[in-house]
C-alpha cells in the first residue's frame, strides 16, 4: 500500500528490505523531488551516514510501505 503523505525534501526513510546479510540499517534523506522526462515523479536520496551514497527512486517506490518506512524526526533519539 502506498504512503498517503506527500514526499518532500528533508524527509527521512529507511529501507525495510532484507539483503544478503540481513536487514538494511541505512537511512536516506530526500534531497529533491522532480518529474522526469517520462512523466514519473522521482526523489533524489542521500544516505544519512555516508553522503557519498546517493540514489534516485520513483515516489511510488519510496512511498511503498512494503519497501520503505518514513522515519519520524520526533521518534529519533
Amino acid at each position: 500500500m502506498a504512503n498517503k503523505q506527500p514526499i518532500g525534501p528533508g524527509q527521512r526513510y529507511r529501507d525495510i528490505g532484507r539483503g544478503v546479510f540481513g536487514a538494511s540499517a541505512l537511512q536516506w534523506a530526500v534531497e529533491t523531488v522532480f518529474t522526469g522526462v517520462d512523466g514519473v515523479a522521482y526523489a533524489h536520496l542521500v544516505c544519512i551516514t555516508d553522503r557519498s551514497q546517493r540514489k534516485t527512486l520513483s515516489l511510488a517506490v519510496l512511498g511503498d510501505r512494503r519497501r520503505f518506512v518514513r522515519i519520524d524526526e520526533t521518534s529519533e533519539s
